[in-house]
């Protein structure tokens, strides 16, 4: 379990050096390569949440907030859903 999380840990660094890394002066990074970046690194930093014991996280973090509950729509809000589903026609 040592040795995956290292080189989990390892692969989030290099991940994250990859994002951070400047393009050649006068030039930009084509989107698609920053899209490639980003997944890795997303794909990087989930790898390793999964691999480390679930005591590892706070169980504040898994705790639903409670939320206020939804006023109800007003007679306008009603009159702009009504018009767009008649748009639609839905």
């Amino acid at each position: 379990m040592k040795d995956r999380v290292k080189h989990l840990v390892s692969e989030l660094d290099e991940a994250v050096k990859n994002m951070r890394q400047e393009p050649e002066e006068g030039h930009s990074w084509p989107w698609e390569d920053e899209h490639v970046a980003g997944l890795n690194l997303a794909d990087a930093a989930e790898a390793l949440i999964l691999a480390l014991p679930t005591d590892t996280w706070p169980a504040s973090w898994f705790e639903e907030e409670s939320r206020a509950p939804r006023t109800p729509l007003s007679n306008y809000e009603k009159q702009l859903v009504s018009e767009l589903i008649d748009r639609l026609n839905l």
